[in-house]
């Protein structure tokens, strides 16, 4: 049989035996029984944006895209109830008519609301969380076909364990969210010396909403991404230096410069340095998911990892030392991020203040050694991996690092037992200790 099924990042594939796209809750009910009676996997997915292999299944896959409506809204409270497949660009777009935005996001908006969440998809911003945190209820179609609403108020044990939970306990179909009034973001980019960056992060992080950086390996340049809350009005640039900068260089440039690097890494690799040479820039003001997220042609495979706050810096210290050894020159940045604690069992910053730290490669491109020296360093800090991406742990290390592993646990077994909505590699993270 063919494959049927591959992710964005072209690392996981799979040819279901069913692949359904259901417009009811009935029929996702239908098709859970199905499984549940042939003893067949049941998984959902949605734009197939994690490089884990969260979704590949032998079984039923049932695609909830059709389920990307929003079904209430709750103008005085600002909240919203929405099918969990709206993918991410398109809520945005529909919250910002509604006068409303979420109060942070990631630098993607292409997954949808029930894989974001369900991954712990996040932004940057010590004062902030990730996309699960703005959620306060849930619609769940469970392993006997029936429709479990948990939320702040009502099944509250279940609802903790639901907001971040890999699609383990059920098919998710409605989402709601608090949201905030629309807000508007002043961006400013700095394209500098890595080591001034660095000095600049520490303070910058506690005085900025939104800070990020990204290192490109193999150089001494960095980029220093602050996003501040502003009531200024936007000021968009114009439309030829945006498709210049987003489509051109950003996005056409980079794909062949790695294209280019797969036959000829050193040559590839100095073009890119030419590229980058020299200070720049730039600030503008936009609509926050206007800032947030940027547009990401180019595929790629990614690894990781929330460490303590506290070690961020040293961290990211000893893993450009090890990604400057490399023999082969790394293309895609390194890219840093920070997220407040937060109480949601498997969330990676679940009890501290995080810093996230994400390498990435080329689609095609071979992940080690660089991804495996990378989580060795990870390991050491007591690193907890992202969900969506790529990591080697099983459920016996990932239990030490979440002190609610077993309240998870509790609730995993309490609503599927059987393991309906398991697969291989949610089996040896989840449901092995050994």
């Amino acid at each position: 049989m063919s494959d049927k099924w591959r992710n964005w990042g072209r690392n996981q594939k799979c040819s279901p035996d069913q692949f359904k796209t259901p417009n009811t809750s009935d029929e996702v009910a239908a098709l859970v029984c199905l499984g549940v009676a042939e003893r067949k996997k049941v998984r959902a997915v949605g734009a197939g944006h994690s490089f884990s292999p969260l979704c590949p299944t032998d079984g039923i896959m049932i695609d909830v895209g059709n389920f990307s409506s929003i079904t209430h809204v709750n103008q005085e409270r600002m909240q919203v109830t929405v099918g969990a497949g709206i993918r991410l660009f398109n809520l945005n777009k529909q919250l910002d008519l509604l006068g409303l935005a979420l109060p942070n996001l990631g630098d993607i908006d292409y997954q949808t609301l029930a894989g974001a969440i369900s991954t712990g998809t996040h932004g940057t911003g010590l004062g902030y969380h990730s996309i699960s945190e703005a959620v306060i209820g849930l619609k769940i179609i469970t392993g006997d076909g029936a429709v479990l609403e948990c939320s702040t108020e009502k099944n509250q044990r279940i609802f903790r364990a639901a907001r971040v939970s890999l699609g383990s306990l059920g098919i998710i179909i409605e989402v709601t969210l608090q949201c905030v009034s629309a807000f508007n973001l002043r961006a400013t980019e700095q394209t500098t010396n890595i080591d001034q960056i660095l000095e600049l992060f520490g303070e910058a992080i506690t005085r900025a909403d939104h800070t990020e950086f990204f290192w490109f390996p193999h150089t001494e340049i960095g980029t220093l991404k602050i996003n501040t809350k502003t009531l200024e009005t936007p000021s968009y640039r114009s439309p030829y230096k945006a498709f210049l900068s987003d489509e051109i260089i950003a996005n056409g440039g980079f794909e062949l410069i790695n294209r280019y690097a797969k036959i000829a890494p050193h040559r590839a690799h100095r073009i890119l340095r030419k590229q980058l040479s020299g200070d720049r820039k730039i600030s503008y003001v936009g609509p926050s998911y206007k800032v947030f997220c940027s547009k990401r042609r180019v595929r790629f495979v990614e690894m990781e990892y929330a460490v303590p706050l506290d070690h961020l810096l040293e961290v990211f210290g000893y893993v450009r030392k090890v990604t400057n050894q490399l023999d082969r020159p790394i293309t895609f940045p390194i890219e840093v991020r920070v997220l407040g604690a937060d109480d949601i069992p498997l969330s990676p910053a679940y009890g501290r203040d995080s810093g996230y730290i994400a390498v990435h490669v080329y689609r095609g491109t071979r992940l080690n050694p660089y991804f495996q020296l990378v989580e060795n360093i990870m390991n050491e800090f007591g690193g907890r991996p992202h969900w969506g991406k790529v990591h080697t742990l099983c459920g016996r290390e990932l239990a030490d690092l979440y002190p609610q592993w077993d309240d998870f646990q509790s609730v995993l077994e309490e609503l599927d037992p059987d393991g309906h909505f398991s697969t291989p590699y949610l089996d040896r993270i989840l449901r092995t200790s050994d």
